[in-house]
């Protein structure tokens, strides 16, 4: 598979959040959460974003302590991660004061725990410098920031990513397909895929393995006929194989 970055109606969503929020009143407010379901390709899409614009991306963990989190930002940012906490937080803000490029935490729902310890480190950061920041989380991440006023009241605008659509499907399989594949076999991609990037990058590995096992320079809807392009696991699979056996 091909390396590539496919511009999709998400990443457009996220564009458009971009350029209304830097017009925004109190930049305070820059915040931006982007939400989504499992394997809709949030990560691959922020990541890939942030590399591109030359912004600042960090996924957060589950293990993090305050002084995690500013570490991990400082690493990022290539700054000198010793002395005290308040002397790393200063680096760091101290740098995007400068260069006013946003920040993109992953996997946010890590940040939301017992209190608001995390996101007031973040708050500090971006309060201080006004830089736009963007939270990326599941598809029930915005209800745990609402447990925070402080914190929600920074909220400038929520992006809600959705589902590929099947002009995105095509776009990604231009992008990183090294074999042809028909617009009958792109429609059962996403059918099959229910439009999350994760499962569609799955069915373009396994259309590429079987194409060059057979030869194919262009793939066929009727070359796979009664082929699984793509398999979620769940239970349910799991308590079906177990009854077979």
């Amino acid at each position: 598979m091909k390396k590539g970055f496919v511009q999709t109606e998400n990443f457009k969503r996220l564009r458009e959040a971009e350029k209304l929020v830097a017009k925004r009143g109190a930049r305070e407010a820059g915040l931006v959460i982007v939400r989504g379901v499992y394997g809709i390709g949030k990560s691959e899409l922020t990541e890939r974003w942030a590399v591109d614009s030359g912004y600042v991306f960090v996924r957060a963990k589950e293990t993090w302590t305050k002084r995690a989190m500013l570490d991990e930002l400082a690493d990022k940012m290539g700054l000198d991660k010793r002395g005290r906490n308040q002397e790393v937080q200063a680096r760091s803000s101290g740098k995007l004061a400068v260069e006013m490029v946003p920040m993109i935490l992953d996997e946010a729902d890590f940040l939301i725990r017992s209190t608001a310890s995390l996101p007031e480190v973040r708050r500090d950061i971006t309060d201080l410098t006004g830089t736009m920041c963007f939270l990326v989380g599941m598809e029930h991440f915005p209800l745990k920031v609402a447990r925070y006023g402080h914190i929600a009241s920074r909220v400038a605008r929520v992006v809600e990513l959705e589902p590929l659509t099947v002009g995105d499907v095509k776009a990604t399989i231009a992008a990183k397909a090294e074999v042809a594949i028909d617009d009958e076999l792109i429609a059962r991609i996403h059918a099959q895929s229910k439009g999350r990037m994760r499962l569609v990058l799955n069915a373009v590995a396994n259309i590429e393995t079987w194409a060059h096992a057979n030869g194919w320079k262009k793939v066929e809807a009727k070359h796979v006929d009664g082929k699984v392009l793509c398999t979620e696991f769940n239970g349910q699979q799991l308590g079906k194989r177990r009854a077979e056996g």
